[in-house]
């Protein structure tokens, strides 16, 4: 039985690595998402430059969350060879940081079309900010930070993300400019942070969040933008949705 493909869009990273004694409740709907007791989940960091610290906090993570860690690090392959990055994954996470350097650094290492057929094979997709972004056709980015600009992901979902809807003003104007363009593509979504996006085998599924009040708009065909009803993890059991 060919097991469905999914997704899960997080607008902020910082929603993911939430801080003991906040639970990680995104964390956790994750493990939950691949069936799995104990998955093996990936992190990719390269669009923070592999950071260190996030690798640490990503480790503190697995014990927390119940899931066996593992890395790949773009700045120190031991092994170029694409279809050994996600060999054995269960899940991958994508984490954020810059999407333009994030986009270039999986294309020259053919890591996008890893993260593919992975996708295709069944391997749970997950990303916070630019890791979100590049999962899309378009993703609104920071990337040089005194401008907010759309830019091509690799197109595992249709449509648009713009994440960190509530950070700056600046990026929901942004949102419109593109959307009033050549390149607008459908359905177009605005998630503020601590909220999420759950899809599957394709289509999306569900609006998530970690704290209460958090929004999700989705504009579906250019019509105009409506809020989502979205599932407060802090209150309930993420086995509960699943």
């Amino acid at each position: 039985m060919q097991k469905r493909k999914q997704i899960l869009a997080m607008s902020n990273s910082s929603a993911f690595f939430v801080e003991p004694p906040d639970p990680p409740c995104l964390a956790r709907y994750l493990v939950g998402l691949t069936g799995k007791e104990r998955p093996v989940i990936v992190h990719v960091g390269a669009a923070n430059g592999d950071s260190s610290e996030k690798v640490s906090k990503f480790c503190d993570l697995g014990r927390r969350a119940g899931f066996d860690p593992r890395h790949l690090n773009l700045f120190a392959l031991e092994d170029d060879n694409p279809d050994t990055f996600f060999k054995g994954a269960d899940a991958v996470y994508v984490d954020g940081g810059s999407t333009r350097n994030l986009r270039t650094l999986l294309r020259e290492w053919s890591a996008d079309d890893a993260l593919r057929r992975a996708y295709e094979r069944g391997v749970v997709l997950s990303g916070a900010s630019a890791g979100a972004n590049i999962m899309f056709e378009w993703g609104m980015t920071d990337s040089v930070k005194t401008r907010i600009e759309a830019i091509r992901g690799i197109g595992l979902l249709k449509g648009t993300i713009s994440v960190h809807s509530d950070a700056r003003s600046d990026r929901g104007e942004a949102l419109e400019r593109h959307l009033g363009g050549a390149d607008a593509t459908y359905p177009a979504y605005a998630l503020e942070d601590g909220t999420a996006l759950h899809f599957e085998d394709d289509a999306f599924a569900r609006a998530l969040a970690i704290k209460t009040g958090a929004c999700v708009s989705i504009d579906e065909y250019g019509n105009g933008a409506t809020p989502a009803q979205v599932e407060d993890l802090s209150l309930i059991n993420a086995a509960d949705i699943l």
